[in-house]
């Protein structure tokens, strides 16, 4: 999740104007990408790996379905929204709604440990 969430991080600073100045927001993302498919090849293989480990405890757990849902839209977003922001190398308002959705993610993450069944 850190590789993944992080690398996306770095390309929403860039698009909302942090950092990275010599390079475009579609110039780090460029030079991201190989760091976030291995993000996303890691997520969506050590995820379901985590889920059948205990199938019942998870479905049970509310956090857990916040979670899950809350990735789907994030992944639906930078993988429409949030590339066509890059591309353009304009949308602070993208940005914001990107960070604000991994941001979720992550702590969505943690709220399953306090939401244990």
């Amino acid at each position: 999740m850190a590789l993944l969430a992080g690398t996306i991080l770095l390309t929403d600073l860039r698009l909302f104007g942090f950092g990275l100045r010599r390079l475009t927001p579609a110039g780090v993302a460029a030079f991201l990408a190989p760091w976030t498919r291995a993000g996303l090849a890691i997520l969506l293989t050590t995820g379901p790996l985590m889920f059948s480990s205990d199938i019942s405890r998870y479905v049970a757990n509310p956090a857990f379905r916040v979670k899950i849902v809350l990735v789907l839209a994030a992944l639906v977003f930078h993988f429409t929204i949030h590339r066509k922001a890059v591309a353009a190398g304009k949308g602070r308002l993208t940005a914001i709604v990107s960070m604000l959705l991994w941001s979720c993610v992550v702590l969505g993450g943690r709220a399953i440990a306090d939401f244990d069944i």
